[in-house]
């Protein structure tokens, strides 16, 4: 059993009540109450959206942080060993000629 909050609940109920009134196509004219309560829910959905781009932006960022760590330890680890063997080389050449 999935446990739902108060406002899961309110959003879930604007977001069909927004649905309901675009699919509605009354011919009536709306009333200024009517356009209010409309401005609230696609308020209320534009927030939330909003939200959810910025988890999502936060989860990028985290995740693009955590492949730069990983590809800078082996570029560095890569270096060092390039490096391990130029000084490597180097002694075989010296110790060679002397």
């Amino acid at each position: 059993m999935t446990t739902r909050t108060l406002e899961t609940i309110l959003d879930n109920d604007l977001e069909k009540q927004t649905i309901e009134d675009m699919n509605q196509g009354s011919q009536e004219p709306a009333s200024k109450a009517d356009l209010r309560n409309l401005t609230v829910r696609l308020e209320s959905k534009f927030e939330r959206l909003d939200s959810r781009m910025i988890e999502n932006e936060a989860s990028l960022k985290m995740y693009i942080n955590d492949k730069t760590d990983r590809l800078t330890t082996i570029f560095i680890s890569f270096g060092a060993a390039q490096l391990a063997a130029i000084v490597g080389m180097f002694l075989a050449i010296f110790l060679r000629f002397s």
